[in-house]
């Protein structure tokens, strides 16, 4: 099974059952449906954003995906991270689907279903844009240990996904075909629910097994806040630069003054 082997979580050992697996695209609901799951009570679903808050699991996540899909390294073994979670949600887990449905045979499947020409286009206008953007690399290069390094593995799960000409429309929906057809073939219609986020709590909570909240289904990240969510990051990289210089010149011009008044 090819997925992370350690962790800052290591010396811990799993408390919790694997209950729910989502193994849709991301930009298909994955953020909305892991902010409802919390709400339902599983607080700890991991997501691509649970990378992005704990970048030292990139190096473990990246280890996975180039033993998998690019012949690096050897694959290493489930226990470590987002595993101690009781639901896996986005990138980079469903990269590993086939892995995670043999895994847990116990836990419940559920695929966020789009149609394929408007994920492309959510896909294309949020992360394609990102990671196709010359100051998102001039970042990159500008702050490598941090914005830098959640850039090239967003390239890295990307080539995965996509494969390396993912870029092009009609491979990306067709890898997104391949896909769903492919979860559908590994998980017994029982243990499968096939679900659009806009259909809110009723089939979602009947398939868990939980009461229904009486808030709101959630509505979370959609291309608006990505967008601005990238602009922001990347503005602080380049701030973050300027203020470096401003403070180098000043202190320059300190010296130069002291020395050669």
């Amino acid at each position: 099974m090819s997925l992370p082997s350690k962790s800052t979580m290591e010396l811990k050992t799993r408390t919790v059952p694997m209950r729910v697996l989502v193994l849709g695209f991301c930009r298909t609901g994955t953020s909305s449906i892991r902010e409802a799951l919390r709400m339902l009570g599983y607080n700890d679903t991991h997501h691509m954003d649970s990378v992005f808050r704990d970048p030292s699991q990139i190096d473990l996540w990246t280890a996975a995906i180039d033993a998998k899909f690019f012949g690096k390294g050897k694959a290493l073994r489930e226990g470590g991270v987002g595993f101690l979670a009781r639901g896996l949600s986005d990138l980079p887990s469903i990269l590993f689907a086939e892995d995670l449905v043999d895994a847990y045979p116990e836990a419940k499947v559920i695929l966020t279903l789009r149609d394929p020409d408007a994920w492309y286009n959510s896909y294309d206008n949020t992360i394609g844009s990102m990671l196709r953007s010359r100051t998102s690399y001039i970042a990159a290069a500008l702050n490598p240990s941090f914005y830098g390094k959640g850039f090239y593995f967003g390239r890295t799960c990307s080539a995965a996904l996509l494969g390396k000409d993912g870029a092009l429309k009609d491979v990306a929906k067709a890898r997104f075909v391949e896909h769903y057809d492919r979860v559908r073939s590994l998980v017994p219609p029982e243990r499968l629910l096939e679900y659009r986020v806009g259909e809110g709590w009723l089939r979602l909570c009947e398939f868990l097994g939980d009461d229904m909240p009486a808030e709101d289904f959630p509505n979370t990240n959609d291309t608006k806040t990505i967008r601005e969510k990238e602009a922001d990051a990347v503005r602080a990289v380049y701030l973050g630069v300027a203020k470096f210089i401003l403070l180098a010149l000043f202190l320059g011009m300190g010296i130069y003054w002291q020395t050669c008044r």
